[in-house]
């Protein structure tokens, strides 16, 4: 049970809806600081524009995912509602916000390194969360549940070392000039702090709101944060990419995509599995959602590699895919479909 659920008791589900959307300006507004304080840290310290996209806004922004999980974990005491919002959110970010950085801001040019490094090692990464979750079913006695231990979660854990290795020794030696700005250190560190804390708090209420939601309709909280938890954690990261394609740096914008997806797949999922001492993951739900991430990864690296760029016509596809994956699950919620089922898998992979 959460701290909100536990300090306010019963109440009716329009209250848990409205501290939701409070939680939700509240996860905004902490988002826009760690971002803010981030970027004059970086700029500070002489961090490259390519390396901040990546890596160092990336995994700031992924905050939200990250709370997620750990209160999922730690509150909730089971990992549900943290996966669904772990690939719910994947989903979000590499259908809409190359979609709306392209719809927004124009064609947007990407590079053969975001193409060939970013974007073809974030599969990788799906990979290996697939390859993590197929292997926990040999712990289990049936295909329905993977069983997946801390040791497991390690190894993600060294992928995404890997990765920041990668991105890293990769840039060093292509960016050449690089203009350091000076800040007041402790000050930008004590508001980048008080952005988590506020991050903390917003992702608590949405959090409880989605469960009772779920309570609500009567549908398994893994849909319900698959969709309204991942959209709204998600949200930061839009603006970001779109602030950042508004402003000309659309190759930076491509870059923090396929960088926040990479650490909330091999970083925040196994700091999730690792607190948790080992989670149980539903397979027969999460491998059709896997497979759903994986081809629409496929789409968007495909149309990034043509002529290396972005239309708005390719930018209003991603969306339209979104849209429908988003149809999809509302369908799930409510009970009008049923296709995350053993018998749907065995015709998949059949």
């Amino acid at each position: 049970m959460t701290l909100v659920r536990t300090l306010l008791g019963e109440q009716s589900l329009a209250v848990w809806i409205v501290l939701g959307i409070i939680g939700f300006a509240l996860t905004w507004k902490g988002a826009n600081v760690v971002e803010v304080t981030t970027e004059k840290l970086s700029d500070h310290y002489g961090v490259s524009q390519a390396i901040q996209g990546s890596l160092i806004v990336a995994v700031a922004t992924s905050f939200p995912e990250l709370a997620i999980i750990v209160i999922s974990v730690l509150l909730l005491g089971e990992f549900g509602v943290g996966a669904g919002a772990l690939i719910g959110t994947a989903v979000f970010n590499i259908l809409v916000i190359p979609g709306a950085v392209a719809l927004t801001a124009g064609t947007t040019t990407t590079t053969r390194g975001i193409v060939y490094r970013d974007a073809l090692f974030y599969i990788v990464a799906i990979l290996g969360f697939f390859a993590v979750i197929a292997l926990g079913i040999l712990s289990t006695d049936g295909p329905e549940v993977a069983t997946v231990s801390p040791a497991m979660g390690v190894g993600l854990l060294c992928l995404y070392a890997v990765y920041v290795i990668l991105i890293v020794e990769g840039r060093r030696n292509s960016d050449t000039d690089v203009t350091r700005t000076e800040t007041a250190v402790g000050r930008q560190v004590g508001r980048f702090l008080g952005g988590l804390g506020i991050i903390l708090v917003g992702v608590e209420s949405m959090v409880t709101m989605t469960v009772e939601i779920a309570a609500a309709l009567g549908a398994p909280p893994f849909l319900i944060s698959v969709t309204v938890l991942s959209v709204l954690s998600s949200f930061p990261d839009l603006l970001v990419g779109v602030k950042m394609g508004q402003g000309g740096d659309r190759k930076a914008a491509m870059a923090n995509v396929f960088g926040t997806n990479t650490f909330n797949l091999v970083g925040a999922f196994p700091i999730g599995i690792i607190l948790a001492g080992g989670i149980s993951v539903s397979f027969l739900t999460s491998v059709p959602l896997l497979l759903f991430l994986f081809y629409s990864t496929l789409v968007v690296i495909v149309a990034a590699a043509t002529d290396f760029e972005l239309t708005r016509r390719e930018g209003a596809l991603l969306v339209g895919l979104y849209l429908l994956f988003l149809l999809w699950m509302v369908s799930e919620a409510t009970g009008y479909t049923a296709y995350l089922t053993e018998q749907t898998l065995e015709s998949v992979l059949v």
